[in-house]
């Protein structure tokens, strides 16, 4: 299922970084397309979308994302247009924050 967006060079994304470096990447990559092509920017995106995905592929009935997962998700949400998979994972994450 990590086929469903490009792994192609995932070897060399940077190992999994902490909340604060991943939401700085994604404000950044919001705000501009330059920011969101910078290298730094796009690996460090990269690597948490494939993390959160894993995620989701092991548990696909019951993993709920973390609200910085799902940032994560939503901002690259064009790679998962018509999977079942992510629109279940989507549901869960919302039906979760509505029972909160």
């Amino acid at each position: 299922m990590l086929d469903l967006f490009s792994t192609h060079g995932t070897e060399q994304l940077a190992p999994i970084q902490d909340n604060t470096e991943v939401a700085q990447a994604l404000e950044i990559a919001r705000e501009s397309p330059e920011g969101a092509k910078d290298p730094v920017v796009s690996n460090i995106l990269e690597s948490a979308l494939h993390s959160l995905w894993a995620k989701v592929v092991a548990q696909p009935v019951s993993y709920v994302m973390t609200r910085d997962e799902f940032a994560v998700f939503n901002y690259f949400q064009h790679r998962f247009q018509g999977n079942k998979l992510a629109v279940a994972a989507r549901r869960r994450y919302w039906d979760n924050i509505s029972c909160s």
